[in-house]
């Protein structure tokens, strides 16, 4: 049970394997191998470790796979409130997909498909949180080269979770709302930075 409740919610939190309410699945070697056709243009979109990154799907370098077989990677196609999560390299980045037919798994991301009645906006906070990452990503993390996660122990993992749904969907609202300011804020620092730097450019020549 977390210190901190918002008002009008006192139903108790308990504890699920991650495995236990969503479908955890990745993209074969042979699917990709034999299925997957990348090209620098078109609609249908990849997604690769680097896409992924803050709880978002960062697009400004990705792979088309139009002309792949499709019939064949019906496991890989991504639906809105699919989560993503890295399982190799760059572990434990997160982020939801929002909209259909435009997504597909490419090579070390997983995808996790809520199929209880939990929601997957808040489970995917949750599992961006820094307590997530260090107590349960991190020690079940493979020691070698490159860190890296099996789907078996992504599935181990624990999710403490309001029984409320009406609980999981404000707490997710809420997250989502800070999510957009900072967004919003860092777009304006991005800004004023390359403002100062032109600045500093023209006054420096």
């Amino acid at each position: 049970m977390p210190e901190f409740r918002f008002n009008g919610f006192a139903n108790a939190w308990e504890q699920r394997k991650l495995g236990d309410i969503a479908d955890v699945t990745k993209l074969a070697g042979f699917e990709f191998t034999e299925h997957v056709v990348y090209s620098d243009e078109g609609n249908i979109i990849a997604l690769r470790g680097l896409n992924i990154k803050n709880g978002q799907l960062i697009l400004d370098d990705v792979k088309y796979i139009d002309g792949s077989n499709f019939s064949k990677l019906s496991r890989s196609k991504l639906f809105i409130n699919d989560i993503m999560f890295t399982y190799v390299g760059t572990v434990g980045e997160v982020a939801i997909i929002k909209e259909n037919d435009r997504f597909y798994l490419a090579p070390n991301v997983s995808r996790i498909r809520v199929k209880s009645d939990d929601s997957p906006k808040f489970i995917s906070h949750y599992m961006r949180t820094d307590n997530f990452k260090n107590k349960v990503i991190f020690p079940l993390i493979a020691t070698s080269s490159q860190p890296a996660l099996s789907m078996e122990n992504i599935r181990k993992f624990t999710i403490n979770i309001p029984i409320n749904r009406e609980e999981q969907d404000y707490l997710a609202k809420y997250f989502d709302s800070l999510d957009h300011l900072i967004n919003l804020h860092q777009r304006k620092l991005d800004m004023l930075k390359k403002l100062k730097s032109a600045c500093l450019s023209e006054m420096f020549i």
